[in-house]
């Protein structure tokens, strides 16, 4: 269990330090518009969106699926519902959040969550 979890979870911070970097100007930019001042990352909740995120992956998409196929697909519906819904939440919520961002964030959700099964489920 260990081994596919570790993986999953490696795999994902790096792919995910990747793509806040390239949209970090974009992202704070959105932010500022929406709360109203510069981005600010709590440490401590981040750690655990990077714990349970992939914690998730793990219990959903790798340790049931019988092929790495299967696993890819789980992650990506589990990534596709977990992004969506944080995605569609602030649409419907938060001035100045755009459909670009929730549909850009939520395919991001998707092969990112996708790729981690895949990693993970090597592993198992």
């Amino acid at each position: 269990m260990i081994k596919p979890f570790i993986a999953a979870t490696v795999v994902m911070l790096i792919l995910d330090a990747i793509w806040l970097t390239l949209n970090y100007k974009a992202h704070s930019k959105l932010f500022e518009i929406v709360q109203k001042s510069p981005l600010e990352v709590r440490l401590i909740p981040a750690l655990l969106v990077y714990i349970l995120i992939p914690a998730a992956v793990y219990y959903f998409a790798i340790e049931p699926s019988k092929t790495q196929a299967q696993a890819a697909l789980k992650g990506s519906l589990l990534g596709l519902s977990m992004y969506g819904l944080y995605d569609l939440t602030n649409l419907s919520t938060l001035k100045g959040w755009t459909v670009t961002m929730t549909i850009k964030d939520s395919l991001w959700g998707t092969v990112l969550c996708g790729i981690g099964a895949i990693a993970g489920f090597y592993f198992k």
